[in-house]
């Protein structure tokens, strides 16, 4: 089977070449990477101090590829941008992304300037990227993008219902047939487009509602321990931060 092809966006630094080790053994690894940096980077300035400042991120972005290279199938390939604003990167990453629209994305914010990163983070939210940041003691983190406005989540109580219950166990975790009987329980009755509320939860309800907390990762599904048929949910560091984030 055909390795899936993930592409890595990396903002120009002076450790580019350190952070793409970090991203491709915590993050994810990378069948092409594209480091987006400044034309004026690549420039003689007339300015020494401006030179000694630049000449770092150039000599990175080459360690970059030497490292790299052997691994990456199909490189690291450097793209220019005249400035950086966000129309300029906004564009760069779409020229990218319409070379290979069916590839996973992952953007890197740990370089470059705040700008530059902050250009790359809107991206991550057009083309459905994964954005990520590497601090220098080389945690890795990805950085969560909301999948569900606030204001249609809390029209449905059972979803925060489901958070609460899974919260409230100490291991956050309940198999489908204890989470079921424990909405039952509390389960609020919500009318549907024919504008009637039907009064106690199918297994068809349950089904949705558990779907819909899945795909906006605030919760997530595992075989049920000691059963090879029972399947468990937990709640993810999403999922309690948006109970949190509605309790303010």
């Amino acid at each position: 089977m055909a390795e899936e092809k993930r592409i890595h966006i990396m903002s120009a630094g002076q450790s580019v070449h350190k952070t793409f080790p970090t991203a491709s053994k915590m993050i994810s690894y990378a069948t092409k990477v594209y480091v987006v940096v400044e034309e004026d980077v690549y420039e003689e300035s007339d300015d020494d101090e401006t030179n000694s400042r630049l000449k770092p991120i150039i000599e990175s972005i080459e360690e970059l590829k030497r490292i790299a290279d052997p691994f990456v199938e199909e490189g690291v390939e450097v793209v220019k941008i005249p400035d950086n604003t966000l129309d300029d990167i906004r564009d760069a990453v779409f020229r990218i992304y319409q070379k290979d629209k069916d590839a996973k994305y992952y953007l890197n914010l740990s370089g470059g300037g705040k700008g530059l990163s902050i250009g790359l983070f809107m991206m991550a939210l057009w083309i459905e990227a994964v954005p990520y940041h590497i601090d220098r003691d080389g945690n890795a983190r990805i950085i969560s993008i909301p999948k569900v406005h606030m204001g249609n989540f809390r029209k449905n109580p059972n979803r925060i219902t489901v958070l609460e219950l899974l919260n409230a166990k100490l291991e956050k975790t309940l198999s489908r047939k204890e989470l079921k009987g424990d909405l039952d329980k509390k389960y609020v009755p919500i009318k549907t487009s024919s504008g009637k509320a039907k009064k106690s939860l199918s297994y068809g309800g349950f089904n949705s509602l558990i779907q819909d907390l899945l795909e906006w990762g605030l919760i997530e599904q595992r075989p049920h321990k000691g059963s090879k048929k029972e399947v468990e949910y937990f709640i993810t560091p999403d999922g309690q931060f948006t109970l949190q984030f509605i309790k303010v």
